[in-house]
């Protein structure tokens, strides 16, 4: 009896091991040069519920664990708040991360097939994620989604990497073609409340004065401190829409614009190409100021302001308080319009 009585409590623990196991993910990582610091761990449960704590890699080495019974995705960010690393998990999962802080486009991933084949797409098209433009990026998500309908790993490209420019598919379009089994609800609704909290983030960071190339190829600085507002147009040379953009703009700025301390309307040109630009800027006949980022939303001067692609339009008053961000055109309108009349 007592060794029946032994072998039952071992199975019991035995039990309660794995069961507790299958509670938790974790995540652990290694950064040739990550030395030691504190990085944020960010995931959202529940399809609300924002989990965000700050982790100490040391000697580069850090380990994450945390819950959520469905697919959730995780960012790991450095103190600047880029991305370092990056998975889909959910509870049971454990995570190998290893690479270079310096190169996370070619990091390596073992766990589940999902991040695994999200990552390796990464890898794969790591020359395509740091270009500026992300038209041709876009494309191979296209084609990679059209592909694999069956992989939650076209889900997650679709989600996190998909660029919402003119010119190309709208996500409605291809997540349409995308079985339901590989894009689980839980997934989408906790991206969406994680994208959603890091907005509100970026929102509640004032905009500082900024350096760029001005139409007459001079550096220059931006700065909103002498007007009551100051709405920055980002805008690319295969922007559709811009005629129409910069006509409603024009109208917004007669209402309220000019030298007095008013509306301060500024276009930044996100393309590499300078003569297409100073052909465009001669056919806008737009009296406000134009300026040049030449690597994009990968400008070192625009990374803190977190622009994710174009057109994108982000007002903010005399101390750099931003009033409105995103890409509607109405709404940012309606923001300078009720600004300016308060």
């Amino acid at each position: 009896m007592k060794i029946i009585r032994n072998i039952v409590i071992m199975l019991c623990v035995a039990l309660l091991a794995v069961s507790c196991k299958d509670e938790f993910f974790t995540i652990e990582g290694t950064f040739v040069d990550g030395g030691t610091q504190n990085i944020r761990v960010m995931y959202v449960t529940d399809y609300e519920t924002l989990q965000s704590e700050w982790v100490t890699m040391t000697d580069g080495h850090f380990e994450v664990t945390g819950m959520n019974q469905d697919w959730t995705v995780v960012y790991i960010v450095n103190s600047r708040k880029e991305i370092i690393a990056r998975a889909a998990v959910k509870d049971g999962d454990k995570m190998e991360i290893a690479g270079s802080m310096s190169d996370t486009y070619h990091t390596a991933v073992a766990g589940n097939d999902a991040t695994e084949e999200w990552n390796r797409f990464m890898v794969e098209n790591a020359a395509l994620y740091m270009m500026p433009d992300r038209t041709q990026l876009n494309r191979a998500i296209e084609k990679y989604v059209t592909s694999n309908p069956d992989r939650i790993s076209s889900t997650l490209l679709l989600l996190n990497d998909y660029a919402n420019i003119q010119g190309t598919t709208s996500v409605d379009s291809l997540f349409k073609r995308i079985s339901m089994e590989a894009r689980p609800a839980g997934l989408v609704n906790n991206y969406f409340a994680l994208s959603q909290q890091l907005d509100k983030e970026k929102s509640d960071k004032n905009v500082p004065s900024v350096m760029l190339y001005n139409s007459e190829d001079t550096i220059t600085t931006i700065t909103m401190a002498r007007f009551k507002a100051t709405l920055l147009y980002f805008w690319d040379k295969r922007d559709s829409q811009r005629r129409e953009t910069v006509k409603d703009l024009k109208e917004l700025y007669s209402r309220h614009g000019g030298d007095d301390g008013r509306l301060q309307v500024v276009d930044i040109m996100m393309s590499p190409d300078t003569t297409r630009w100073k052909k465009t800027l001669e056919g806008d006949s737009a009296t406000w100021k134009h300026y040049w980022a030449p690597g994009g939303t990968l400008s070192r001067n625009l990374v803190n302001m977190s622009v994710e692609g174009t057109p994108y339009f982000i007002l903010v008053t005399s101390v750099g308080k931003q009033l409105y961000r995103g890409s509607s055109l109405s709404a940012v309108i309606e923001a300078a319009d009720k600004q300016m009349a308060d």
